[in-house]
């Protein structure tokens, strides 16, 4: 009897990861056996196997193999692939730096178009046949304004050609098509298009566009009608919080999948056009738990995220805070990467330079900071003595070594936060993040548990923290 791999699934190995296999689909590798990896590699449509093997049984249960048709073979995708580099699954592509939107917050604002470059066809084929060779499967396609780009299709039907996948496209919604989505659909893609929308009467103004807020609204609307997974990214400040509880439940009416509020930060073009319409660190933790319970009173069913501070999770009437980030294992917590995101994605700016995150990029890019650029090769990046991925496989225990961390007792707890803002606040990438620091020294872990305990009494229900803290409950 004969038997292939399942359409959806790819063998891969890497440095320090030998045996694995991608399920398309899924972003993440899955780790296999030496046994089961080398006899799925027999599985190919040609070679006879024993009918009765019960290990063949298990991985057919799993899913993982079928009974091959006369003839079938296996895609060049699907073989074997032995990567020269450490395992990297995904990429975050700014393929341009251009856009249609002259936003008030953002230096690729369309009046910085002349600064601003983007990939040619070559450099883009180029950087899919590397990221193809390093074993990277999933592509997170961003800008600038992604579909300004002028290959955007080309693009899309370059990364299918390849069986590689996408799974977000961030974009401002102005140029999407209904003919454009079914296209995406059709190559096989089911990817979260997250549409910045940044608030009933306020969008147009901070993106710098007449018309941008029906455009944006017309969008959104075009995705959920189409079937297209949609989220919804609202950016906030001292000027749009009367309309932001509004914002957001119109958004879950509507049908997205997925709402993320995010607090605009002290960029200088930011602070050139707004003053000082940013919110502080405590300002927007308020914010977040007032809007966390009030939505979660709702019954509302679209998850709600606040960026660097919780999670509304409505499946199962959960709630998780981003700033507690430990496990009941501390040698494992200390070893692992302070950044999960970083260490699992290759962020690309749209001169192909990289950075741990392109939430970084610009600030690197300022600072003359240079892990390197794809355009010279990625297999390169991904090596253990290079900058790049020394960067980004830095440990929570050399973030620990700082002043303010290593004299913390809540270190424990958050494992030195996120390292853009602590770059952003202290200039230090080691340092530490202190939007944490606030968290937990004014009480706002006590805060949150307290205000969805008030909330789940007013609506008759029982709202549960999926990231508890034993030690501090116990003090409450």
């Amino acid at each position: 009897m004969k038997y292939i791999l399942n359409d959806r699934v790819a063998l891969r190995s890497w440095q320090l990861v030998p045996f694995a296999y991608y399920f398309k689909g899924l972003r993440r590798a899955q780790k296999l056996s030496p046994e089961d990896f080398l006899l799925l590699m027999t599985c190919d449509g040609k070679t006879e196997q024993d009918p009765d093997s019960e290990r063949l049984k298990h991985l057919e249960t799993h899913g993982l193999i079928r009974p091959a048709k006369d003839g079938e073979t296996l895609t060049d995708r699907q073989k074997v692939r032995f990567c020269d580099n450490r395992y990297m699954p995904g990429v975050n592509w700014s393929i341009t730096g251009k856009c249609n939107y002259n936003c008030r917050h953002c230096f690729m604002a369309k009046d910085n178009a002349a600064n601003l470059a983007e990939f040619s066809r070559e450099e883009m084929i180029a950087a899919l046949d590397e990221f193809d060779k390093c074993g990277i499967q999933t592509i997170e396609l961003t800008g600038g304004e992604p579909t300004l780009y002028p290959r955007f299709m080309d693009l899309v039907r370059e990364i299918a050609r390849r069986g590689m996948d996408i799974d977000v496209i961030l974009t401002n919604g102005a140029l999407l098509t209904r003919e454009m989505l079914r296209e995406i659909k059709s190559l096989g893609f089911n990817p979260l298009f997250k549409l910045s929308f940044d608030g009933l009467t306020h969008h147009e103004w901070m993106r710098g566009v007449q018309g941008a807020e029906k455009r944006t609204l017309e969008a959104i609307d075009l995705c959920i009608s189409e079937g297209i997974r949609t989220g919804v990214q609202i950016c906030i400040h001292k000027y749009n919080l009367d309309t932001l509880f509004d914002t957001v439940k119109l958004m879950a009416e509507k049908g997205a999948e997925w709402i993320r509020v995010i607090r605009t930060s002290e960029s200088p073009r930011w602070e050139e056009n707004a003053g000082d319409a940013c919110l502080g660190i405590d300002e927007y933790y308020d914010i977040s738990i007032d809007l966390m319970t009030k939505y979660a009173k709702t019954g509302l069913k679209s998850e709600l995220v606040l960026w660097q501070f919780g999670n509304y999770e409505p499946y199962c009437d959960g709630y998780y805070l981003t700033a507690v980030d430990y496990t009941d294992n501390e040698e494992k917590d200390m070893r692992r990467p302070s950044c999960i995101g970083a260490r699992g994605s290759l962020a690309i700016s749209f001169n192909g330079s990289v950075a741990p995150c392109n939430q970084l990029s610009g600030v690197f890019a300022k600072k003359g900071y240079d892990l390197g650029n794809i355009k010279n090769g990625v297999q390169p990046l991904l090596q253990d003595d290079h900058p790049y991925m020394k960067s980004i496989t830095c440990s929570t225990a050399t973030i620990g070594k700082n002043r303010t961390c290593s004299a913390c007792k809540y270190f424990r707890y958050c494992l030195g936060g996120c390292r853009a803002i602590a770059l952003g606040f202290t200039g230090d990438f080691t340092g530490p993040d202190p939007s944490k620091c606030v968290f937990y020294n004014k009480g706002y872990y006590q805060k949150a548990k307290k205000a969805f305990d008030e909330a789940g009494k007013e609506c008759g229900k029982e709202f549960k923290c999926l990231s508890p803290i034993p030690a501090l409950d116990e003090s409450m």
